[in-house]
């Protein structure tokens, strides 16, 4: 047999090779993260006690709506202290979380007088769904909530997106539909410029990060999407809205350079930076409470008025 079949069947078998790591790590990365559940939150800390104690005890419901692929997703309605309140904070998870673990924001929303809604996100949680799409597939389904909120809870209802990491992608990328005209302001803690770069980073074997391209390949071939779609930078040089950004200084997910780009590339010229020192990724809120707390009133203040008394309370 000539050497070049030799040669040929080699490179075949190499490539038989490659995909087929690409593809475990597919069904790793988008399916088998709910197979094991990761506790991102310890609501039996000193810190969480109190908030899940107030959690478990509020007056709430639990809501559904269903998604354009027809799947059950699932929030949990807060209602706020004024019934005649116009504000609405809807608090959006990320990766391996659920709403339960965002209880500690939704409280701090509370507080200062919104109506919060805090959903689960496709495949997480209480939501069905057999995978994640890092925030692709989810704006299409935090469209759908942003339409179930105007019809419940008013036509004139002010909407703050609350995101963290790939809640914050997904609350950048919903903002190229018409239905995000009644978001008022963003708050965006540990966002990606893009999936691609973030998953880069992530990773620390350099072995692994050969295969992101094959990754991106079987991504695309069947959930109809590549890395680099899942794009935050992209769409957000069109936001027009007051937003802040919130970058924790030991993040090893994303970079500050991540951050500073999107600070850079939004449109709007109302915007906040807020860098937490010796915060690690998602994790601002848990070092810095009253630093995250006073940001967040200083963007929001303007748009909601908030009440001095209700920062007093928040405190």
């Amino acid at each position: 047999m000539p050497d070049i079949i030799y040669f040929l069947l080699g490179v075949l078998g190499l490539l038989l090779i490659y995909f087929i790591i690409s593809y475990r790590l597919y069904i790793t990365l988008f399916f088998k993260f709910k197979y094991k559940p990761v506790k991102l939150v310890d609501e039996e800390d000193p810190f969480y006690v109190d908030t899940y104690k107030w959690y478990e005890d509020i007056p709430k419901d639990d809501v559904y709506i269903t998604s354009y692929d027809k799947l059950s997703l699932h929030g949990v309605f807060i209602p706020s202290h004024d019934k005649k309140s116009t504000k609405l904070a809807i608090v959006i998870h990320g990766y391996q979380s659920k709403a339960q673990d965002m209880a500690i924001i939704a409280k701090m929303y509370s507080d200062l007088g919104f109506k919060v809604l805090v959903i689960d996100q496709r495949g997480h949680g209480l939501s069905h769904g057999k995978f994640t799409s890092m925030g692709y597939y989810e704006a299409y389904d935090l469209k759908k909530w942003l339409h179930y909120a105007t019809r419940n809870y008013g036509a004139k209802i002010n909407i703050l997106l609350h995101g963290v990491s790939m809640g914050a992608a997904t609350a950048i990328m919903v903002t190229k539909f018409r239905e995000s005209k009644q978001v008022k302001t963003l708050i965006l803690d540990s966002c990606f410029t893009n999936f691609r770069d973030s998953l880069k980073l992530s990773v620390k074997n350099p072995i692994l990060r050969i295969f992101l391209p094959g990754l991106s390949l079987m991504s695309y071939l069947f959930l109809k999407f590549f890395l680099k779609d899942v794009n935050p930078q992209k769409m957000i040089k069109n936001i027009c809205i007051p937003t802040l950004f919130i970058y924790g200084a030991k993040d090893k997910v994303i970079t500050k350079e991540m951050t500073d780009q999107l600070y850079e590339d939004i449109k709007t010229k109302d915007k906040e930076l807020l860098v937490i020192d010796d915060a690690r990724h998602a994790k601002g809120f848990e070092v810095n409470k009253n630093a995250y707390i006073k940001q967040v009133i200083k963007i929001t203040n303007e748009v909601f008025n908030i009440r001095k008394g209700d920062i007093k309370y928040c405190k």
